[in-house]
């Protein structure tokens, strides 16, 4: 099988690795650690590999359970090697703003579950509205 040359991206630093195409994404992330001395910072399980787009509000997290080739990579695309876990601010009703620590890889609903838990609020009909002036790291908890 032919291997698949791959740009990964870790902070201000590019290196071009090669992988097998069945490679999973798991395994991969643990190849990065081990040959790019700038990766081996953190706990191996806070990182993950983003397909990131032209469009900087747009790219995906590449699942740890799946293959390379699930994502119908092509030779020298671009990865990044990147935390997955940031602080989100929630600033609620009551103009309070609490600090949440989210891990960009879940989706939506999991990311309102995680934070539902973390502030206490039981009922999580509640929905996120990003807020303007805070540049996008900050959400309005409001009721649903």
């Amino acid at each position: 099988m032919v291997a698949l040359s791959l740009k990964i991206g870790i902070g201000n630093v590019v290196k071009t690795m090669q992988f097998e195409p069945s490679t999973m994404i798991y395994d991969a992330c643990r190849i990065i650690r081990e040959r790019v001395p700038e990766a081996q910072i953190g706990q191996p399980n806070d990182f993950g590999l983003f397909l990131s787009d032209e469009d900087p509000k747009k790219g995906i997290w590449l699942e740890a359970g799946k293959a390379l080739d699930y994502y119908m990579l092509r030779n020298g695309d671009t990865l990044e090697y990147r935390k997955k876990q940031r602080p989100l601010k929630i600033r609620m009703l009551d103009g309070t703003v609490k600090t949440v620590m989210v891990d960009d890889s879940k989706t939506m609903s999991d990311l309102l579950m995680t934070i539902c838990a973390r502030i206490g609020k039981r009922n999580c009909w509640f929905r996120l509205v990003p807020a303007l002036f805070w540049r996008w790291r900050c959400c309005w908890l409001i009721f649903w």
